[in-house]
């Protein structure tokens, strides 16, 4: 059997012929665009066909109903019914600019039978042209749950431009992969902009579907407690070395000992605490993002050799004292490293090189299934769209008796 874009757009056996233009005719299944879209179910009722009589049979008619496209004040205009045997009353494309609006329903015809959209891959604005066009196109005619897959699949196949996109502008993004309710966008643009909230303009979250509001904002407040708690557990770390087993009986020298451990710790408490005054942790513009940075770095990155000298004038020590002390606070850096690395892990698609920072927020957000909108949305009814753009005149001899 031949695959099916062999036979796209005319099927031998389809019983609907849709006109978009002259040179612009399709030839489809009732049934296909009656399960996939709601509108097209309003228009195409099975008591409205044409009924073809034996002989029209025998001679190979199969069409039953016609819709011609017509313009109007939308983008996607609408179809009215045709008798089948009318002239097509409509322009041939020849030497002139298709029409956008036939491009987006060839693509949803397309994505009717599972057959691979024609995307203009050009560049992400191109594709994201075609994509929103689709979009609107398949939610105006109540085929949305059809689309979305095709649509999900023809961007992700950007790849890495795509994920660079979406970390530039998540607002936009995170509103698409609602309507298509695509999880890897979805996840990667909920992370990027729970990442840069509060360094967003009111006016930039504004433009945040209302229903998403709710989910940023909850996933924002889950991640401040959980950079707190980590917070927590860095200033209230102690390393191995000044642990002591209360077996042991430890006693004043033992704890004499680790004068320099704990000069060392007072120290780095110190620094974490004056950022947390400063407000320069996870309550920065950046969500904390260069003071986990500074801290995950270690070494001179901060508390370096200018800061220890500042130190030392009020708690001077001898040039060993001061290594032996500089080793036990590097000691307590390292530590501090391991504690702060959970909240600079990647849990976006996007690749980032060692050293890389053009991207100065927190990737480290977790999204479950559980986070995704779509799982209680419901879906537009059949009764909401045949009352608006799916409520059209039948035009006379639409629905009688073929003749033989």
């Amino acid at each position: 059997m031949p695959p099916l874009e062999t036979k796209f757009p005319k099927f031998p056996d389809g019983d609907v012929m849709i006109v978009l233009s002259g040179g612009r005719v399709y030839r489809l299944h009732a049934s296909i665009l009656r399960h996939s879209s709601d509108l097209f179910a309003c228009l195409l009722p099975e008591e409205h066909g044409a009924t073809l009589s034996s002989k029209a049979k025998k001679d190979g008619a199969t069409i039953r109903y016609r819709l011609d496209w017509v313009a109007d004040d939308t983008e996607i205009g609408h179809f009215v019914h045709r008798d089948i045997e009318a002239a097509s009353g409509v322009d041939l494309e020849n030497g002139k600019v298709t029409k956008p609006a036939f491009l987006f329903f060839d693509n949803l015809f397309r994505a009717l039978y599972n057959i691979a959209l024609e995307i203009n891959t050009e560049n992400l604005a191109t594709i994201l042209r075609d994509c929103m066009g689709l979009i609107g196109t398949a939610e105006g005619y109540g085929a949305i749950a059809v689309v979305r897959e095709s649509i999900d699949i023809a961007l992700l196949r950007q790849g890495q431009v795509l994920f660079k996109s979406i970390a530039t502008n998540p607002v936009a993004w995170i509103n698409l992969s609602f309507r298509i309710q695509s999880p890897t966008i979805f996840k990667d643009a909920l992370i990027h902009l729970v990442g840069q909230w509060m360094m967003l303009s009111d006016e930039k979250k504004e433009l945040l579907s209302v229903d998403l509001l709710p989910i940023v904002e909850r996933k924002f407040n889950e991640f401040q407690m959980v950079k707190q708690a980590r917070e927590i557990r860095i200033v209230s770390h102690y390393p191995d070395s000044v642990q002591k087993d209360a077996g042991s009986n430890p006693g004043r020298n033992d704890y004499a000992n680790d004068v320099y451990s704990w000069m060392g710790i007072a120290l780095a408490r110190h620094y974490v605490a004056t950022q947390v005054t400063e407000k320069a942790n996870k309550d920065a513009k950046d969500g904390g993002w260069a003071f986990y940075v500074r801290l995950s770095r270690g070494g001179e990155t901060y508390l370096n050799q200018t800061q220890r000298a500042n130190f030392h004038e009020f708690c001077p020590m001898s040039k060993k004292g001061q290594t032996v002390f500089d080793n036990h606070l590097n000691v307590i850096k390292e530590d501090i490293q391991k504690l702060v690395a959970p909240l600079l892990v990647n849990n976006t698609q996007l690749e980032i090189r060692e050293g890389d920072r053009t991207i100065k927020h927190l990737l480290s957000l977790d999204v479950d299934k559980e986070d995704y909108p779509w799982a209680t949305e419901g879906g537009i009814g059949v009764e909401a769209v045949c009352g608006g753009r799916g409520d059209m005149q039948m035009a006379e001899g639409s629905e009688g008796e073929k003749s033989d």
